[in-house]
């Protein structure tokens, strides 16, 4: 689980030359204008806060609204809901809630499957995906788009879609600390987040599922964990464009490196392992008896609280002694979203779930009515 901002992930090409300064004398040919760097990220972090701040309030809406969809037909589950009951019995994951969603999976499963009679795969696909928890299968859909931007990285690079896939931290560019957190330009690279993101995709379900702070039903998670993937994401994504963009650079023109040396010393960063640490402290914190074992050492299962500190300690080593392999100051940065979360980040989120609940709750019975007059039915889950 690394962000990379190495050479070998994002390498620095000259463009090759037009046709007007090819057959230009070499003598005559002008180096190009190099913009002066500046140290402002007011775009970036307002970029950020309006980007955490829509997920927010989006992870709110969809968990309430799939589960106002699923419980709107039992007036007493409405009834007995009280605000002032934290953590009361009906607040949290209800597993009524969850077992209609994977009802309605294996019902979606089923239909695609009929649609391919006498197709072995399919059948085999389908029983995995129906068999995987939704955890599972969330991070599955998140490796995928992974896949996806890793093959775009394949096409040629006269098409430019690298310069969106890669967050340089002096390009003024602010989309890309987000593009940038599925990124991944390498098959290891790639492949070591995703093992680590549905590794800990369970756990990181788990305590969102159950945390103290409920107080509201749910019929999933889901949308907290896209939530919490895609804050961390940005915010160490802009930790990393704070580090580089004023404490790199601006070392570096005060040792006397001129603007062109600097750019091209101040390398892109791109890949998922500021979000994935977030999931990987906050699973620390909420469930601090577990083990994790590494990869090449399976059969050593270390406490997961010491592995997760040892990580800390290297990427504050490696920030402070500069090293360039990877990116710790997003690692840094998501450690802490994740430690955030689990002390505040969840309440909040349930807090803001709360101002939306009797809007949507509302709004979703006068919808039912009407559902039930056309005979429409309800949501069906993926």
């Amino acid at each position: 689980m690394f962000r990379a901002t190495a050479r070998r992930c994002l390498p620095r090409r000259s463009p090759p030359p037009t046709p007007a300064t090819s057959s230009a004398p070499a003598s005559r040919t002008a180096p190009p204008a190099v913009q002066p760097i500046s140290f402002r990220a007011t775009r970036q972090v307002g970029f950020t806060a309006a980007t955490v701040v829509l997920a927010i309030g989006a992870g709110a809406w969809y968990t309430n609204q799939d589960t106002l969809e699923r419980t709107s037909s039992s007036s007493s589950l409405f009834s007995s809901w009280s605000r002032t009951l934290s953590g009361a019995p009906g607040t949290g994951l209800q597993p009524s809630l969850a077992r209609q969603r994977w009802e309605e999976t294996y019902a979606r499963a089923s239909e695609w499957v009929a649609r391919v009679p006498g197709n072995r795969l399919a059948i085999i696909l389908a029983e995995n995906w129906v068999e995987m928890s939704e955890a599972k299968r969330t991070s599955a859909g998140l490796i995928a788009s992974f896949v996806g931007i890793w093959l775009a990285w394949k096409l040629p690079a006269k098409l430019g879609i690298g310069q969106w896939l890669a967050h340089q931290p002096l390009s003024g560019k602010a989309i890309t600390l987000f593009t940038s957190t599925f990124s991944h330009r390498t098959l290891t690279h790639l492949g070591f987040n995703s093992i680590a993101l549905f590794s800990f995709s369970g756990a990181t379900f788990a305590a969102l599922s159950h945390a103290g702070a409920d107080l509201l039903p749910r019929s999933t998670s889901r949308y907290e964990f896209l939530t919490l993937f895609a804050t961390a994401g940005v915010v160490s994504a802009l930790a990393s464009h704070l580090w580089f963009s004023r404490v790199i650079a601006g070392g570096l023109l005060r040792r006397g490196l001129t603007t062109r040396e600097v750019r091209s010393a101040v390398l892109p960063s791109l890949g998922a392992s500021g979000a994935v640490y977030a999931l990987v402290s906050l699973t620390a914190l909420s469930f601090p008896s577990t083990s994790v074992s590494l990869i090449f050492l399976p059969f050593f299962p270390i406490p997961i609280g010491l592995a997760t500190s040892a990580l800390v300690a290297v990427d504050v080593i490696g920030l402070v002694r500069g090293w360039r392999m990877f990116d710790h100051a997003a690692h840094l940065a998501g450690a802490a979203m994740g430690a955030g979360w689990c002390l505040a980040g969840h309440a909040l989120f349930e807090q803001v779930r709360t101002w939306m609940w009797d809007g949507q709750k509302q709004r979703i019975e006068e919808e039912q009515g009407r559902r039930r007059d056309r005979g429409v039915g309800g949501w069906v889950s993926i």
